[in-house]
């Protein structure tokens, strides 16, 4: 016979970084009016973080190779 319909749950978390205590994510924050704002200021600063590293290290590969 093939599987059974019934689901396997697990009975502990396996993310507990995602799911830690005190952890809830609230659907409000998500249609608050300033979400569009928050998204672009949050990716903004991450490609300027990233961009950082990648300049850093053509710096480093500048001055290993000199």
């Amino acid at each position: 016979m093939g599987r059974s319909a019934h689901a396997v749950v697990r009975a502990t978390v396996d993310h507990l970084e995602m799911d830690g205590p005190g952890t809830m994510h609230l659907i409000e924050d998500d249609l608050s009016e300033a979400w569009v704002d928050d998204l672009a200021r949050d990716g903004v600063a991450e490609i300027e973080r990233y961009l950082a590293k990648h300049l850093a290290f053509l710096a480093y590969l500048d001055e290993a190779s000199a």
